[in-house]
């Protein structure tokens, strides 16, 4: 099974770098940001991960817990309870929730009357690892008309206690010391997980060596 998985795994990235070739430059980052793939390490590159993954899944649960509101119900945001019953990671209190330093989530809901506009944050803070940080999730939201826009964020703080700020506004939060987590890109994620020397192939012989790869793959079904 792991085997099988693994070679899954591989597949996809092949097919990725094949159809959208290699990427051999990195964006550069601003002060307030901080890249997922070498600026994190250890139990926060964990929860990032886990984060990322699940980040548009939120979106998901919302639409469940609203969907047979009665007239007059306000709308919410998931809370940490429907997390838990979801069993989504980080928030779910699991071993791996334990094992990545059981951090305490909150959640902050400035238009908790159900307007559809402004940003709702979940915070994970004290965690119990030796150099920890806290995250923050951002959903900002606007409900225009028949349209409803949600952008996603998580933030990263280096202090392992913060407090909830109070707007999810971009600059009052780089004041307070947050920095904006820059996901990884096609060719850092190959690098990631399969080695340096993964991500360094002449880009001109990167169609061919998929090929290859996923031959030799699929071959041996």
């Amino acid at each position: 099974m792991l085997a099988a998985a693994t070679l899954a795994v591989i597949a996809t990235l092949a097919l990725y770098v094949r159809i959208n070739g290699r990427e051999d430059t990195t964006a550069p980052l601003y002060d307030w940001q901080v890249s997922a793939f070498d600026g994190l390490a250890g139990a926060d590159q964990a929860i990032y991960n886990s984060l990322y993954t699940v980040k548009d899944e939120i979106p998901i649960i919302y639409d469940d817990i609203n969907r047979f509101n009665e007239p007059g119900v306000k709308f919410r945001w998931p809370n940490l309870q429907d997390f838990e019953d979801w069993l989504l990671p980080p928030f779910h209190r699991d071993t791996s929730w334990e094992q990545n330093g059981s951090l305490q989530w909150s959640l902050f809901e400035p238009l908790a009357e159900g307007e559809m506009q402004g940003s709702t944050m979940y915070l994970g803070t004290d965690g119990k690892l030796p150099g920890q940080g806290s995250f923050l999730l951002i959903i900002g939201h606007v409900h225009a008309g028949f349209t409803n826009n949600n952008s996603i964020v998580i933030w990263w703080n280096e202090k392992n206690h913060v407090a909830m700020p109070e707007s999810g506004f971009r600059d009052q939060l780089i004041l307070q010391g947050w920095r904006e987590v820059v996901p990884y890109s096609g060719d850092l994620e190959v690098k990631r997980l399969f080695g340096d020397d993964a991500a360094e192939q002449p880009a001109d012989d990167g169609a061919e060596d998929v090929d290859g790869l996923l031959e030799g793959i699929f071959g041996e079904q």
